[in-house]
């Protein structure tokens, strides 16, 4: 009896997630050996540098938020998951200087972990004493017109020196970037939904496109894990890219040359 009976599937999914883990691990090395590649610059983020920068002197709060968007929902996981690296990644920076976070979302499990990545990066800067669980509020669950006015109401009560709003949004972002840009919060926003992005052009002037979102944590980040993984990402882009094409081009040329059919291919 063999000692490893899974399906055909199962061992197809493993050996992806092995190689997927050694090429992201192969990246870390290099980065780690000073081997760091090009990027091209994502202008959208130097409103938010700045603003950490300033932070600490002005003493007005950094706004985060990675939007309403349930985790667990497939349609919205990845951009939360998203928008939750790049609030860790300002939280490090502004503890190190000394600014100011506000974080809201409209989740309860994002809720959760958005305290639980704000607080780890204050104990690993260690200022874990000026992390105040109250500056990371539930705005509302599961209903992101309930958290868009939220968040209107935080532009209304308190000065801030920038406000991020990078991951899942919708038509919501309507009334939230309209509130914004009426206060002159300097935003800075992100998405991949077609219905939010045109609403993020006519309120900011620092906009994040579709796979920038998943990008910006690489950009803010000064260690080489963050970078490993865009790495990763990117390789694995094109590799989906180059299958696609080819995969095209066999079914083309599949009937001229009289080669077998591929299972799946249509």
């Amino acid at each position: 009896m063999p000692l490893l009976n899974f399906p055909p599937e199962t061992m197809l999914i493993l050996i992806v997630a092995l190689g997927v883990l050694i090429l992201t691990l192969w990246y870390h090395a290099r980065i780690r050996a000073g081997r760091t590649p090009f990027r091209r610059p994502l202008p959208a983020l130097d409103l938010l540098w700045d603003a950490l920068g300033r932070g600490a002197e002005t003493g007005r709060a950094i706004h985060v938020s990675p939007g309403a968007g349930t985790i667990g929902n497939r349609a919205t996981t990845a951009e939360t998951v998203a928008g939750l690296l790049t609030v860790e990644r300002v939280a490090s920076e502004a503890a190190f200087n000394g600014a100011h976070i506000l974080a809201s979302s409209g989740d309860a499990v994002s809720h959760l972990a958005l305290r639980g990545a704000i607080r780890q990066s204050y104990q690993q800067a260690g200022q874990g004493q000026d992390y105040h669980p109250g500056n990371v509020q539930l705005l509302a669950h599961d209903d992101s017109m309930a958290y868009a006015a939220g968040v209107a109401g935080i532009y209304a009560r308190q000065q801030l020196e920038a406000s991020q709003l990078l991951g899942s949004f919708g038509q919501e972002f309507l009334l939230l970037g309209e509130e914004g840009a009426m206060r002159e919060v300097p935003q800075v926003t992100g998405s991949t939904s077609a219905a939010a992005l045109p609403v993020m052009f006519l309120s900011s002037r620092s906009v994040l496109i579709g796979e920038e979102v998943f990008a910006a944590e690489a950009y803010l980040a000064t260690i080489p894990a963050p970078q490993a993984r865009l790495l990763t990402q990117d390789f694995l882009r094109t590799l989906i890219i180059l299958l696609i094409i080819g995969g095209l081009l066999y079914s083309l040329l599949q009937p001229t040359l009289g080669l077998p059919r591929l299972p799946g291919l249509l």
